[in-house]
């Protein structure tokens, strides 16, 4: 009886812990990308295209000068990256929050954190490595393992129309 239980009633517990989970990283992603439109703090930040030029030039330049990675990837290769990460960082974020295939938006953010590490490893002072990034991998990893529960997502509301809908077709 008790299994008969525990299938049949959803586990609040775990889908909110999947939302909350879900969204910090999706936050998290989706701020970094901002960040990269930024020139300034406070009342007097910008937020424009040219800036994010300018940032993302910055990024490129740091990683050429002040790290491992030319002696294997060409610079054309670091800066691809450099000016695209924002937009990637932006694109991964909103998808992860609003929760659409949702499995694969949170593989791509694990991956996006990833590869943000991966810069940081390869720079002399590292120390954000751990701190920031190893934070958002473990709890992009915690919203994957969730994620059967993610029933607060787009994909938990198409799923639960899908099953009404088989269930009203079989009766």
């Amino acid at each position: 009886m008790s299994d008969q239980n525990s299938s049949c009633c959803r586990r609040l517990d775990l889908a909110f812990a999947n939302l909350i989970t879900r969204l910090w990283v999706a936050l998290r992603l989706f701020m970094a990308g901002v960040d990269k439109f930024r020139s300034g703090d406070g009342a007097a930040a910008t937020f424009n295209a040219g800036n994010y030029q300018t940032k993302t030039d910055q990024i490129a330049k740091l990683m050429t000068d002040n790290s491992m990675l030319p002696s294997f990837l060409p610079a054309s290769a670091i800066e691809a990256y450099a000016h695209s990460v924002g937009y990637m960082l932006l694109a991964v974020g909103v998808w992860v929050a609003i929760g659409l295939f949702s499995e694969f938006a949170l593989v791509a953010a694990g991956f996006a954190f990833l590869s943000l590490g991966f810069g940081l490893a390869a720079l002399p002072d590292d120390m954000e490595l751990t701190a920031n990034i190893g934070v958002g991998i473990l709890l992009t990893a915690f919203a994957l393992y969730t994620n059967k529960s993610g029933y607060l997502s787009l994909d938990g509301i198409f799923g639960r129309g899908r099953a009404k809908k088989a269930a009203s077709t079989e009766g």
